[in-house]
């Protein structure tokens, strides 16, 4: 049996839309919502049934705002931070996380995370394996990791919208420099800045102009070094631009592109995203504490194209 793509979830991407597309009406014998639940079992298993890969595994955070991301740049995220320090998430939210991970767990699918990292910079390392690779995210900072073997499918617009990103689709999309890869995506968003993440970007630059200057100059290095230059194409308001915001580019590129640092993914299940043991009974279990059974159980039937061969 030849080996089909391996997919990799940024879960709490999926698990957070969910909660806001699902009504909260939807809740267990209990009372308590399971609208996160519902909508998390559903879309995974709509993306089982629609590419049909032979690993699956669900990216975590081990730490959704890292230390050394914020000693880079303070204003990571700093607007998302809760009255206790973490993450300031929906109360009814937390609980249908614990959930999803026993009913991911019960399915036999794989959830990896690494020591001081995202689940991006775990989606990153997945995504450099020598394998056809599918990153399903609603964050377009993932774009980056579009190449020649990994395609990202974008959920941001919702599922019925969803969108696959290979380096073409970014370069057009974008209308940034084509390549074998869409690293340069990374620089984009740095530059036009990114307020749901607290990246101020560079004042003045737009869109429009970031991708033109990447165009004409490959990437930041290269932007600042023509800034530098005051024989450079740089209008004189862009080369103030940029000088001015030469600390926050140097700070903000460090936190923004990916596999610069050495992270190491740990595993609960299968490296490869094989289905490990099915635990029918928790299944069912959970099932009937949160109301849920029809989506768990047509979860744990997709994912059946996980099985080893």
């Amino acid at each position: 049996m030849s080996q089909g793509p391996l997919m990799v979830l940024d879960s709490a991407g999926l698990w957070f839309r969910a909660f806001h597309s699902v009504p909260e009406k939807i809740t267990g014998p209990d009372g308590a919502p399971a609208n996160a639940v519902r909508g998390f079992c559903d879309m995974v298993s709509v993306l089982l049934e629609e590419y049909s890969p032979t690993g699956l595994v669900a990216a975590l955070d081990r730490e959704w705002r890292p230390d050394w991301r914020v000693e880079l740049l303070p204003s990571y995220k700093a607007h998302r931070v809760g009255d206790d320090g973490g993450e300031d998430a929906p109360a009814s939210l937390h609980p249908q996380v614990g959930a999803i991970r026993e009913i991911l767990t019960a399915a036999g699918i794989t959830q990896a995370s690494a020591a001081d990292a995202e689940a991006d910079d775990v989606l990153a390392e997945l995504a450099a394996r020598d394998r056809e690779v599918l990153v399903v995210t609603g964050d377009r900072d993932l774009f980056q990791l579009a190449s020649a073997t990994t395609t990202v499918v974008y959920v941001g617009a919702g599922m019925r919208k969803r969108l696959a990103y290979t380096p073409e689709v970014v370069a057009e999309r974008f209308d940034l420099p084509a390549g074998d890869d869409a690293r340069v995506y990374a620089d984009y968003a740095v530059l036009v800045g990114d307020a749901s993440d607290g990246l101020p970007g560079v004042a003045g630059i737009g869109t429009k102009t970031a991708a033109s200057l990447l165009r004409e100059y490959a990437d930041l290095d290269g932007i600042v070094a023509a800034a530098e230059d005051e024989g450079s194409g740089l209008s004189a308001r862009q080369r103030t631009a940029v000088l001015e915001a030469a600390d926050y580019l140097a700070a903000a590129r460090g936190v923004v592109r990916l596999r610069t640092r050495g992270i190491e993914p740990e595993f609960e299940g299968d490296v490869d995203g094989r289905r490990g043991r099915v635990d029918r009974e928790k299944l069912d279990l959970l099932g009937e504490a949160t109301g849920q059974t029809r989506a768990i159980g047509r979860l744990e039937k997709a994912a059946s194209v996980l099985d080893p061969a």
